[in-house]
């Protein structure tokens, strides 16, 4: 965490009124936070719902997680060790300080404890609407409605523009629906062409829609700050995160247009590899990623495996991927070569003839990595309540405006007397 005064951020002087909660709209909000806006983050009385999102760290582990990551060589190893040896533990106790989604997602901000339902709580979002450049909110239209926290009532009380993110759109009938990451994938196109084509459709792991849709949003609230500065025009910025969806970088885009074309619909593949070598591999600790179809990926690949019998012409015949005998025979050859090796050893030799592989690393391998940690990839920050911990560094690299974290995630409601007073004061 870095807390000297050094060069400029690229967004001070910028302050951000945050009434979001979750994911996509705290993901908005940090990336202008990291880029030295001021967010005021707005919570409920019992916190942002993130803030029970796991896992939950360990209280008083992990800056032994840390001081380990910085001090050990790479390991194969998938689970790190504490300093006596024994294994981390996977989880710590719920607490309102203790999420790491939550710590992620809020690095930077301030945290002021409004009830919304409470007039004179409303009354105070409506001091700050004037003295911030953004409001970005996150409530279902019905609920912003009954609050008074609706894009056109915020604007009554300053011309600031208002990013809305809502899951359908303010209007239409589908803007009061529920959504999800999974509701996303689904409806959105992209869970039909994910998988093989005998099993069921696939998702992505995690909460990836909901991250991209808050990349999205900070990519609008940029465009929406610089026509205020440059051109004084105040606006609400609508963004649905169905319509991010729909318009992400997934492939699911082309295979709408080609759809739109065409009338093709995209299908899943017929397995999971291209090619007669392909797809998944388990190796000593671990697993790689092939992609050994013919031609130069194919020569290769056999390259790397170095068995003569891999270089007989019969691998380049086309015909050859459709003969189930022929997989299982560079199979047979494949997978004792790579049980023998680590993933770091497969790379390694991958990388030595520019073969198609890739590592499956885990988070264990991403925090030991020496060349992503010697690039930024981790910093750490220091909080009052849970002590030193590591935290994701910057996701670009600004020369003369750097990204960095200025403070932690705030304790809930940490800076809410002394916002209160400072623009009661105002």
């Amino acid at each position: 965490m870095d807390t000297s005064p050094g060069p400029p951020a690229a967004l001070d002087g910028v302050t951000v009124l945050d009434l979001t909660a979750h994911i996509a709209g705290p993901y908005a909000t940090k990336l202008l936070a990291d880029l030295g806006a001021r967010v005021i983050k707005v919570e409920r009385p019992n916190g942002d719902p993130a803030r029970r999102l796991p896992p939950f760290l360990e209280r008083g582990r992990a800056a032994l997680v840390s001081e380990h990551a910085a001090s050990s060589p790479p390991s194969e190893s998938t689970t790190p060790a504490d300093a006596a040896g024994s294994p981390m533990p996977a989880d710590g106790e719920p607490g309102p300080e203790d999420s790491a989604t939550f710590q992620f997602l809020n690095t930077n901000k301030e945290s002021i404890v409004l009830d919304l339902a409470q007039e004179g709580d409303r009354h105070a979002v409506d001091c700050l609407l004037p003295r911030v450049d953004l409001v970005v909110t996150s409530f279902p239209p019905a609920v912003a409605v009954r609050l008074g926290m609706d894009p056109d009532n915020l604007r009554t009380h300053a011309d600031v523009p208002v990013l809305a993110i809502t899951n359908f759109g303010r209007g239409g009938p589908y803007r009061d629906y529920r959504l999800s990451d999974t509701v996303l994938y689904a409806m959105g196109g992209e869970m039909f062409s994910h998988g093989i084509a005998e099993r069921e459709p696939l998702k992505l792991g995690g909460t990836a829609a909901l991250l991209q849709c808050g990349a999205m949003g900070a990519i609008a609230a940029l465009g929406a700050i610089h026509a205020r500065e440059l051109h004084g025009i105040g606006q609400v910025i609508d963004l649905p995160l169905f319509d991010v969806q729909i318009n992400s970088v997934d492939r699911r885009s082309s295979a709408i247009l080609a759809y739109r074309f065409s009338g093709r619909v995209q299908s899943r593949p017929p397995g999971a590899g291209a090619g007669i070598a392909g797809g998944i591999y388990p190796v000593a600790d671990g697993f790689v990623e092939v992609t050994a179809s013919f031609g130069n990926y194919w020569h290769r690949f056999a390259e790397m495996i170095g068995d003569e019998r891999l270089r007989d012409p019969k691998w380049q015949n086309p015909a050859i991927a459709f003969d189930p005998a022929a997989k299982e025979e560079a199979d047979a050859i494949t997978y004792p070569w790579m049980l023998s090796r680590t993933k770091r050893e497969v790379w390694a030799e991958a990388r030595r003839v520019h073969a198609m592989v890739a590592p499956l690393f885990t988070a264990a391998d991403l925090a030991d990595d020496p060349v992503l940690r010697g690039r930024g990839l981790w910093t750490e920050i220091e909080h009052a309540v849970l002590g030193r911990l590591p935290m994701l560094g910057r996701p670009y690299i600004l020369e003369k405006t750097p990204w960095r974290i200025r403070r932690p995630a705030p304790r809930l409601g940490e800076h809410t007397d002394a916002i209160r007073r400072e623009f009661a004061e105002g």
